[in-house]
């Protein structure tokens, strides 16, 4: 399971640097939300995540007044 969440955020760090620099908290629990920049950007690494086989689906979420993104991975 570790080797699995270490390439997710090398994944998710890889494309924040290719989706413009944007800083994301991998978080190591298994199913923790990412917080992420927008919903677009949620959409392309759940994808991304999803099509190299990391993870089996993903949600993106609006949870909190201030309308910040997270990125929900499903294994």
């Amino acid at each position: 399971m570790r080797r699995k969440l270490a390439k997710a955020a090398v994944v998710v760090a890889g494309i924040a640097a290719i989706a413009g620099g944007t800083a994301v908290t991998a978080q190591a629990a298994e199913g923790a939300p990412i917080k992420v920049a927008s919903f677009d950007s949620c959409f392309e690494w759940g994808k991304a995540m999803r099509d190299q086989g990391l993870i089996k689906g993903y949600h993106c979420d609006n949870m909190n007044p201030e309308k910040q993104w997270y990125l929900t991975p499903v294994y």
